[in-house]
């Protein structure tokens, strides 16, 4: 593997802390820290990580409690293993884990070859599962455009163009990787772009704007303003737990369609298969 994953080490002990960053590092693994699970949800705010490793036992937030809150309330992290690192796991804690949602345990003091060896088997599982995942959006797009070079038209059909306005194109990477892994080709806007009003729709099919102050003030003049003739569509990705308020605002903005949080790939690629068939997207005001 020439880029390993991202791995959120959270331990209150700072000498323990350093010798996971250090024996993972060695692996070549990308290393988040925190000392506390406050600390973790500082930094899932600006990163994810493909894994959580966690100490159970800590100062303002236990590991429970972090589990708890990224289980309830950070759906953009359900698939992210979470493994608890604990002294002592007794038949009542490995219960609640499992209740709460953890995916497997390792005990101090710390077997650095099993501990590596879990890592990297957890990360494969979720590897393998979204690599079967891409294989069949793939074969499907492929039929598609097969079945739409052999109909009527006689051009050759280009790749869907998408665009993508968003403040943060780290925390949906897994997502425009896979649009690429589909053919497609994925471009993004900033935000200081969508305010100067920098950006050229013209050849886009499909416009996503990730939800946020900027594209709301910004929104009737991305809807009211697009190129004339132009085919494309535009979606907002909206945010998450979104109130009535926000959903009417959406829909009666003129955008086309939009997709709660935390973006169901398979939603996405509805609308990317939907554009490839020539169907319009429908605002529908609904999670899809």
């Amino acid at each position: 593997m020439t880029e390993k994953a991202t791995i959120l080490c959270v331990e209150d002990e700072s000498l323990l802390l350093e010798d996971l960053r250090d024996e993972l590092l060695e692996e070549g693994y990308r290393v988040l820290t925190a000392g506390d699970g406050k600390a973790a949800l500082e930094v899932l705010s600006t990163d994810r990580p493909d894994l959580i490793l966690c100490d159970m036992m800590m100062p303002r937030m236990d590991g429970p409690s972090l589990l708890k809150e990224i289980r309830d309330n950070h759906k953009k992290l359900d698939n992210v293993p979470f493994i608890f690192l604990t002294a002592k796991a007794t038949r009542d804690d490995i219960i609640m884990g499992k209740r709460l949602g953890v995916d497997d345990y390792l005990t101090k003091p710390v077997d650095y070859d099993l501990l590596l060896a879990t890592v990297d088997a957890s990360i494969g599982q979720i590897k393998r599962i979204e690599e079967q995942n891409n294989k069949k959006l793939r074969m499907l797009y492929k039929s598609l455009q097969d079945k739409w070079h052999k109909g009527p038209a006689t051009k050759t059909p280009r790749p869907l163009s998408i665009s993508i306005i968003t403040a943060k194109p780290n925390l949906i990477q897994p997502l425009t990787t896979a649009m690429r892994e589909l053919g497609c080709e994925v471009s993004f806007i900033s935000e200081d772009q969508l305010a100067k009003r920098s950006f050229d729709l013209q050849n886009v099919d499909l416009l996503f704007m990730m939800y946020s102050k900027v594209v709301h003030y910004y929104l009737k003049y991305v809807t009211e303003e697009r190129p004339q003739n132009w085919d494309g569509e535009t979606i907002i990705l909206a945010p998450p737990k979104i109130t009535v308020e926000q959903r009417n605002i959406i829909t009666d903005s003129g955008v086309d369609d939009f997709i709660e949080y935390p973006y169901p790939p398979v939603d996405i690629f509805k609308l990317i298969l939907k554009k490839i068939k020539g169907e319009p997207a429908m605002a529908s005001g609904t999670t899809h």
